[in-house]
This record gives structure tokens, sequence and C-alpha cells, in this order.
């Protein structure tokens, strides 16, 4: 695993790292209701599941290595702490595996959440079959860096819609309009908080029986604003969420030690998600850039010493 400067000691004679100082503020992030994921792929790196059989196995060593496993035989890197989920975002390799992969680990962890974060282009290339056969809670499309980014002509969340209500295995799937939470965190796509709310609300008329929330890349720049205004994620929250959602709680920000973090609505995310039925789940998601905290080009205070986020 790769956690940059948030994690960079080792268990003795091991590989795996040894991040058992992050268990405290993962646990205290959730304690308040936020759920935190550990993102498997990226858009750079060389990965890939060798065949179905492997895919299966890894599960296994994905539950007793991040989520409620027991196994005496694998390292924990966040020692007790126990994650609530993993999201896909494979970005290359091909896509052998995943299918059997998020199916195994539904079966054997049922409780655990299973994201995933295809391009809009549908279908994904590499997750086109993991989402057409194997089991996903939520998916975080990134209507960005891609010809179909949202707010343009090409912008196809009903295609999306039409995928989640007619061949998603999970009959309950709720989809994210992902995008830029800054300029310079994606290459094209980036709307700020007032054309995204446009963007939201046009959705949620007409396919709000299958929207989940938003997205944003990443979670720093989503929480924090370098120019000292309002956040993105809180313009959102303010203006959007709760001017739409009338009636439901307010969603609060969320950061991650991890690799994502779900903002809480009406009811803790993971816990709609978890009975496969999240009625009023409207909500902020915002995905951590874990490789390399500063390459977007926003100066987060919480970075400056290579410090993790606090819950």
């Amino acid at each position: 695993i790769n956690l940059s400067k948030h994690c960079d000691k080792y268990f003795k004679g091991s590989q795996m790292l040894d991040c058992t100082t992050l268990a405290p503020q993962i646990q205290a992030c959730q304690e308040k209701g936020i759920k935190i994921l550990m993102s498997m792929g990226g858009a750079t790196g060389a990965y890939s599941m060798k065949d179905n059989t492997t895919a299966e196995t890894y599960a296994q060593t994905v539950v007793d290595t991040f989520l409620g496993g027991n196994s005496s035989e694998v390292e924990r890197p966040f020692g007790e702490a126990v994650l609530d989920g993993v999201d896909l975002d494979i970005e290359g390799g091909g896509d052998t595996g995943y299918a059997e992969f998020s199916n195994k680990l539904r079966e054997i962890s049922p409780d655990s959440l299973i994201t995933a974060a295809p391009q809009c282009a549908f279908p994904d290339a590499m997750l086109g079959n993991a989402l057409d056969n194997g089991w996903v809670d939520a998916v975080f499309i990134q209507f960005y860096n891609n010809f179909c980014n949202a707010g343009t002509e090409n912008f196809n969340f009903d295609t999306w819609a039409d995928w989640a209500k007619t061949t998603s295995k999970n009959p309950d799937v709720k989809l994210y309009i992902g995008s830029p939470a800054c300029e310079a965190c994606a290459s094209t796509g980036y709307l700020g908080a007032d054309k995204l709310g446009e963007v939201y609300n046009s959705v949620k008329g007409s396919n709000g029986d299958v929207l989940g929330g938003i997205m944003l890349w990443d979670a720093g720049a989503a929480y924090y604003s370098e120019s000292g205004g309002t956040p993105i994620a809180q313009q959102l929250k303010q203006d959007v969420l709760e001017t739409t959602n009338s009636g439901q709680a307010s969603v609060e920000p969320a950061e991650s030690a991890s690799a994502s973090a779900t903002a809480q609505s009406s009811e803790p995310v993971a816990s709609a998600l978890s009975k496969r039925a999240p009625e009023s789940l409207k909500t902020i998601v915002g995905r951590a850039a874990m490789p390399d905290p500063g390459n977007h080009g926003v100066k987060h205070p919480n970075y400056q010493n290579g410090d993790p986020y606090e819950g």
C-alpha cells in the first residue's frame, strides 16, 4: 500500500506499512458517522488481477488486512481499526477478476461497502464487467478529464442511470456526480459550486431515484480553500444539498486518514448502504489523493509536515 507522507514505517521484517498510529484517527471519524474506504488501483502504477481465482483469494486477503477479518497470519496496517469498505479505482491493468473480487468480498464481508470510480465513458474499459457482473453499493463516476464531462452537451448521467435501473446487480445502487474540487485538481471538468449545483439539481429532477450525491476529487481541496474563501464542499452543503433536500439533516464535512471519506446525511452513509436500501442518501463524498498530497498545487495546512488528516 502507498500512504505517502501519512505513513512511512514498516512492520519489522516486512514490506507492509505499519500505520497503526492512524487507527485512533480512523476510529474517531467512524464515531462521527464518517465512513473510511481503502481505494484500490489509481491512475498510475502497475497492478492487475492474474485471474478470477486469484481475485477471489485476494478478497479474503483484503478482508483480513483492512476489514473485519481475524486471521493471525496477516499484518494489519491500521491495527484494530476496521475500515468500512473498498473503493475500486481501476484505471489500468485490464478488467480481469474485479467482478469476482467484489462478489467474493460481499459474500465473506457482507457489511462492508463496495464502491467503484469509473470514467464517465460508458461502458468503462476497466470496470465495465465488474459493474455489470459484480456487486457495488455506490458508483463515483468521474465526470471530468473526459469528453462526457458534467456541464457539457455530452454529459451522460442518463446512460449511467439506465444502467443502474436495468443492469446493476444491486437494485439500490447509487450514482455520484464526480467533479474536481479545484481548477488544478483535473485537466478539464472543473465547474465550481454554482454550476455543479445546477447540474446536481437537473439530475435530481430527472434521475433522483438513483442519485446518491456528489463526489469531489480530491478531499483536501474539497474542504480547504487556498484563497481563504468558503471551501467548495461547504458551499455545496449550504447552497445545494440543504436547499434541495429540505427536511434532511445537514451534511457534515469529512476528511480521510486512508483513501476516501463519505459525509453524513440523514443517517450514516454506510449504515444506509449496508441495508442495501438508502432511501434518503444525499451526500458529498471526498476522495483523497494519497500518492502525493500536494500534487494539485493546493497547499493543505495539515500536509505541511507530512501529518495525516485529523478525524
